[in-house]
């Protein structure tokens, strides 16, 4: 694939070319010309990304290959003189872009390589094994219950569980709560408080936040009472009961549990981090 689309930028450029020049008149010799081939080529896949995301931009993409020109000390129309010279050559030609394809396959495999072990660590849970518990994987609800995190590095994570309820309630008094803690305790960083429905069907719960070097462990907790000036307001008959709050409702009377609860960490690219980072609220 990489080859028919080389060949086919090499046939679009050689169609406008109207002149030949001699062995020694090209400004560049086959490596050089190479080494510029190559170049070039990874500023088309540059550009064809920008292009996919609405990035492109005419005027900065002649930016692009003019600096590419002046990084080989070539003007425009020596490189097409070079392209000429060498694309009349069919036999030289096709092993330099021989040459080319394969060079441009193994920085592709390299990258692969960096990004799959980069990707590694998407597929751990961070979440802690909970060894006082009669299943690994399971929380009992009879109480507000807090799990610590310990060894928090940089990145975006991801958290997920599922609750269960032996008994249903309207009330919505109580939420799970998770921030990020600084080693000193003096700085946090809330994640987005998640209300909790009290369901004997199944309820999945989650939340995604960018962590960076500040903080050094995760805390949550389940079932924690929302302040009484937070609660959803009281309804009767599709009326508000002004001045009541929904009351805090006991949870040893509802047997709840949380399982396949997951912390994973995904591998995100440097952009992706540098954007987030910026938009940390402290």
């Amino acid at each position: 694939m990489i080859r028919k689309i080389l060949f086919v930028f090499t046939a679009v450029v050689s169609l406008g070319l109207v002149w030949s020049c001699k062995e020694e008149a090209v400004p560049l010799d086959e490596e050089q010309f190479k080494s510029l081939l190559i170049d070039m080529h990874r500023v088309d896949g540059t550009l064809a990304v920008a292009r996919r995301t609405g990035g492109s931009n005419d005027l900065k993409n002649y930016a692009y290959y003019n600096d590419l020109f002046k990084k080989y000390g070539v003007t425009r129309a020596d490189f097409d003189s070079c392209l000429h010279y060498y694309s009349a050559q069919n036999a030289r030609f096709s092993a330099l872009y021989d040459a080319i394809v394969d060079s441009l396959n193994k920085e592709v495999t390299v990258l692969d390589k960096i990004i799959d072990e980069l990707k590694a660590n998407d597929s751990v849970n961070y979440f802690p094994t909970l060894l006082d518990t009669a299943a690994l994987d399971t929380l009992r609800l009879d109480s507000v219950v807090t799990v610590v995190v310990d060894s928090i590095v940089p990145g975006l994570y991801k958290f997920s569980t599922t609750l269960q309820f032996d008994s249903v309630t309207r009330s919505r008094s109580r939420r799970i709560v998770s921030f990020f803690v600084s080693p000193d305790g003096k700085d946090t960083l809330h994640v987005r408080n998640i209300m909790v429905y009290p369901d004997t069907l199944k309820r999945d719960y989650s939340w995604s936040q960018y962590a960076d070097s500040v903080y050094s462990r995760l805390v949550i907790r389940y079932m924690e009472p929302i302040p009484v000036d937070e609660r959803p307001k009281v309804f009767r008959n599709g009326k508000e009961v002004k001045g009541e709050k929904e009351k805090l409702y006991d949870l040893e009377d509802f047997g709840g549990r949380a399982w396949d609860n997951q912390l994973f960490r995904p591998y995100i690219s440097r952009s992706t981090e540098e954007r987030l980072k910026s938009s940390l609220r402290r």
